[in-house]
């Protein structure tokens, strides 16, 4: 899941200046999720741009924005409110809002689109409806079979492969000690698992070429 958050309205509307008549569109998948793009927070959005003087022509809701196929059949059925559009407001995360704009491109719309949310990494869920965290960098090495399920290249803030740095203490960790120390982590699930051999192996410095960006994967 990727996580999202509000832009504040003055960063919004600094972002509309100059257009009128607004569409705005959500995601039904992960912005849904974390109460920023879901058909709520799309109502609540358009309230605030009309008591701002904006005119909202349409609101819309793709499944998972991200997904082209989704937002593009969104869109369509919709010309007549596109024709009359000045700018797209996206309550999703980054990926949604390009996305948002090559399904437009894609039917002939060179319209403004403009991003209502702030991308702040990929999440999973830890506590349903209350708690996401970020536990996954996407590095193209996974190490989590030697490291017992935990990554610390996503858990330590020095993204640390082969134990903790000296500054840890009391299971903390040196950068913010209301966070427990990965490596910690680690020691202890290894342990349980009765798996603490494999800290004996080096783990080499890993390529970070493979995290050069933008990735491509095949599907086909």
């Amino acid at each position: 899941m990727i996580g999202t958050a509000n832009k504040s309205m003055d960063e919004v509307l600094s972002a509309l200046k100059g257009y009128e008549n607004i569409i705005v569109a959500g995601c039904n998948g992960c912005a849904k999720v974390c109460s920023t793009g879901g058909e709520p927070e799309i109502k609540a959005m358009a309230g605030n741009l009309k008591a701002s003087g904006k005119k909202i022509v349409s609101e819309i809701l793709p499944e998972r924005t991200c997904y082209i196929q989704h937002t593009t059949g969104a869109f369509q059925g919709h010309e007549s409110e596109i024709d009359s559009a000045d700018a797209v407001l996206v309550l999703g995360c980054g990926g949604a809002v390009q996305i948002a704009r090559q399904a437009l491109e894609s039917m002939g719309y060179m319209i403004p689109v403009k991003a209502g949310l702030d991308s702040v990494g990929h999440m999973d869920t830890v506590v349903a409806s209350k708690l996401a965290i970020e536990q996954c960098q996407e590095c193209g090495e996974c190490v989590l079979n030697e490291t017992g399920g935990i990554c610390p290249v996503t858990k330590c803030s020095k993204s640390l492969l082969n134990g903790p740095c000296g500054g840890a203490q009391n299971g903390k960790c040196e950068v913010d000690r209301e966070r427990d120390c990965a490596w910690v982590l680690i020691y202890e699930r290894l342990r349980a698992l009765g798996e603490l051999d494999a800290l004996r192996k080096y783990s080499a410095p890993k390529d970070y070429s493979k995290m050069n960006k933008p990735r491509r994967l095949s599907l086909g």
